[in-house]
């Protein structure tokens, strides 16, 4: 991995490199002085490990960062060359550098010579992996499951005919959220514009907290689904169809109606503040060791 694999801005964002030293310094020493923490990484590609920097050392101009579990230092120690980020919301620091001594569960790093600050837009969205899911209900509106389009429901609605509307969150910013579902009923229930909605946001790690939305827009995508990228509910029905004799796993391509739904928060409380930046925080670091 060479300096240049610092970082490409993604269209919409700007980037600004420091170079001097007392720069770079600087911004280190801020980092220390929170105690941010950080994604470490092999390459852009490569799986991230959590850590948090621990100490800056100005004198000898080395950072030290802590908190790297035990599958962390398996996965970076053959690797001299490593990519951090610190978790930010509005901003992006990135930088190269190399190791200089570990141990177990700590880094030692060269002071690098070159950190990349890229400014996100003003809400950037981040994506809500599975394994950390969150969730929007309303509960003033109801789903007739007999107008349901889809072949199967899922199984929070299976007992009840009268069933909340639940929606998952896809992605989410400091500025509202967007959702997606498979059931067609729901898009007609909800239509773009609406406002003076009051939803319930279900964050991981997060008190539920109720909010004021309003629906921005509503989006309808076909897409193909492969075999091996199934989720657990297209395995399911997936099961089902490879019971044919003329189908097998190789040639099962599945086509699938979904909808997206943009939900703008129509007043941003202190509370909600707050959760969205915890909820970002979390999902930023879902997948991470």
């Amino acid at each position: 991995m060479t300096e240049n694999a610092v970082e490409t801005p993604r269209a919409k964002e700007k980037a600004v490199s420091f170079s001097k030293p007392e720069q770079i310094a600087e911004i280190l020493a801020e980092a220390n002085r929170l105690k941010l923490q950080v994604l470490v990484k092999y390459a852009n590609d490569g799986k991230s490990v959590r850590g948090f920097v621990e100490s800056f050392d100005a004198v000898d101009m080395t950072i030290r960062i802590g908190g790297i579990s035990v599958a962390g230092d398996a996965l970076l120690k053959n690797f001299q060359q490593l990519r951090v980020e610190f978790i930010l919301l509005s901003r992006k620091l990135v930088f190269v550098s190399v190791v200089k001594a570990r141990v177990q569960g700590k880094l030692l790093l060269a002071c690098p010579v070159k950190l990349v600050a890229i400014e996100r837009r003003q809400n950037s969205r981040f994506k809500v992996p599975a394994s950390n899911a969150a969730f929007v209900e309303f509960h003033d509106r109801k789903i007739d499951l007999n107008r349901m389009d889809a072949p199967f429901f899922p199984n929070f609605m299976r007992d009840d005919k009268n069933y909340l509307m639940r929606l998952r969150i896809d992605d989410v910013s400091l500025g509202g959220v967007a959702c997606f579902t498979r059931f067609g009923a729901i898009s007609e229930v909800l239509k773009p514009d609406e406002i003076g909605l009051t939803a319930l946001l279900v964050f991981p790690k997060t008190a539920p907290i109720s909010v004021p939305v309003s629906i921005r827009w509503v989006k309808k995508t076909l897409s193909t689904v492969q075999a091996g990228q199934f989720d657990v509910v297209q395995r399911s029905f997936a099961s089902r169809i490879l019971k044919a004799p003329t189908v097998t796993s190789e040639s099962l391509l599945l086509k699938e109606t979904y909808y997206r739904l943009g939900l703008q928060f129509s007043e941003v409380s202190k509370e909600l503040d707050l959760a969205l930046r915890t909820c970002i925080r979390v999902v930023q670091t879902a997948e991470s060791v």
